[in-house]
């Protein structure tokens, strides 16, 4: 227990267990969006709408005030975050909210974020949005989904360079954020968290 890090997949949910506080704050700053608010937060969601398909288990899934999902994973190995694996996440989260009757353009717009312990693409960016694009145009396509990539190597003065530095501490009194330190402290001091093997 005293060893993980909030990078560590099952100490992450454990983190945002009944914690929408926390959830909020990260999400803020992942998004760049200060004024988020978070409405709704869930860990080790399962989800698994159609017979017979994969069922996946979300780290962290939020709804905010406007309606949008928010599925937050962290990723240790590069081989957990194929883009194959996004674009089936946010086609879960697609066919998790819209029900039977529904228009399409009712379907919310959904982010799925995966913060990887490297850098996955090797450029030294904090975040690398995923955006669908008309080739034909240069125009956003506009379909409201939304995949990013988190650097958990990235460092800085910045609050995305903070929060990846105490994703990556051990030690409560090292971090940057009251919010993840106290949070982490209180976890470690009762050591109760729970673990499980994700999907």
């Amino acid at each position: 227990m005293h060893l993980l890090r909030p990078i560590d997949d099952d100490f992450m949910r454990c983190l945002f267990k009944d914690n929408i506080p926390l959830a909020e704050f990260v999400l803020r700053i992942i998004t760049d969006k200060p004024d988020l608010i978070i409405t709704d937060c869930e860990t080790q969601k399962d989800m698994k709408r159609l017979a017979g398909a994969r069922s996946i288990c979300l780290d962290a899934y939020g709804t905010d005030s406007a309606g949008k999902k928010y599925d937050l994973e962290v990723q240790r190995q590069d081989k957990g975050a194929d883009p194959h694996r996004a674009r089936y996440h946010s086609s879960v989260m697609d066919i998790e909210n819209l029900h039977s009757g529904q228009e399409f353009k009712e379907l919310p717009d959904t982010y799925t974020i995966f913060i990887i312990e490297n850098d996955f693409y090797g450029q030294g960016e904090a975040v690398y949005p995923i955006e669908r694009i008309n080739l034909a145009t240069g125009k956003s396509f506009e379909d409201g989904e939304h995949i990013l990539y988190v650097n958990g190597e990235y460092r800085g003065d910045s609050a995305i360079g903070k929060l990846m530095h105490d994703f990556n501490c051990t030690k409560a009194d090292d971090m940057n954020f009251e919010l993840m330190a106290n949070r982490t402290r209180y976890l470690k001091e009762i050591g109760n968290c729970e673990t499980s093997s994700k999907s």
